[in-house]
């Protein structure tokens, strides 16, 4: 069984536990599988969750980059944040600094697989984890490379929330194609575009793309490997010559 699929399954699971207890929550995704649980339900909405049942994606802070599916019957009521996620200040020498993977790094080799861990945090320095970990984490990360750390816990109302900091474009185009789209983007020659996409480079909403006249709509994200990521912030009008007004946003 592929790994789209194992993840489809173990979330119809915790839609069938839901169904009986009223609330169930996955450990965090990544955007791609995210992406895939929420189209995969969208498509059997009265099959899998029923008219009574919602699903939402929460990572703890409001833009979080990596969620938990939570399955949540409307008859349960409301979950609480607080009891989904925890978030682990990290203290450090002033002199020293960690980078992301150096204490993403320090947390793996603690026996703590990537699915506990959420978002990490550059300031305030910390992470996001799920609660029944925290304390292990907290206990026993006391190292990352050679710096020495010290995790206390942190109300998660400090987090702040991630801002998108992106670079607009704006461009006309014959139709929102992803060669098209990819091109006023980065700046590249349309043919160039559709030669990324076909060597794979390309994706459009965290899964790999092969055809250049995929449609792309708005508010998708791109991302071209070794490139960077953009956003289709906007999709307009026709001009005079009946070409598409498109918004790009690229990630600084």
């Amino acid at each position: 069984m592929e790994q789209k699929d194992l993840l489809i399954s173990r979330m119809e699971d915790l839609a069938a536990k839901a169904a009986k207890a009223g609330f169930a929550a996955s450990r965090f995704l990544t955007p791609a599988e995210a992406h895939n649980v929420a189209a995969h339900f969208a498509r059997r909405r009265d099959i899998a969750l029923g008219a009574d049942f919602s699903l939402a994606f929460d990572g703890g802070y409001e833009g979080a980059e990596r969620v938990r599916a939570i399955f949540l019957n409307a008859d349960w009521g409301e979950y609480d944040r607080s009891e989904l996620f925890t978030a682990l200040r990290i203290e450090i020498a002033p002199r020293e600094s960690l980078g992301h993977r150096d204490i993403l790094g320090a947390a793996m080799a603690l026996g703590i697989e990537r699915a506990a861990i959420g978002d990490i945090f550059d300031s305030p320095l910390a992470l996001l984890c799920l609660p029944e970990l925290s304390a292990y984490i907290a206990e026993n990360l006391i190292k990352a490379g050679r710096i020495r750390v010290k995790l206390s816990n942190m109300d998660l109302s400090v987090l702040p929330a991630k801002a998108e900091n992106l670079i607009v474009k704006t461009d006309t185009v014959a139709s929102p194609r992803l060669d098209a789209v990819l091109s006023t983007a980065f700046g590249l020659p349309r043919s160039k575009a559709a030669n990324l996409i076909e060597a794979g480079r390309v994706s459009l909403n965290h899964e790999v793309r092969l055809q250049p006249s995929k449609e792309v709509c708005e508010g998708a994200l791109l991302s071209v490997r070794g490139m960077g990521r953009a956003k289709l912030l906007e999709v307009g009008g026709t001009s005079k010559k009946g070409r598409v007004f498109i918004k790009m946003g690229l990630y600084k």
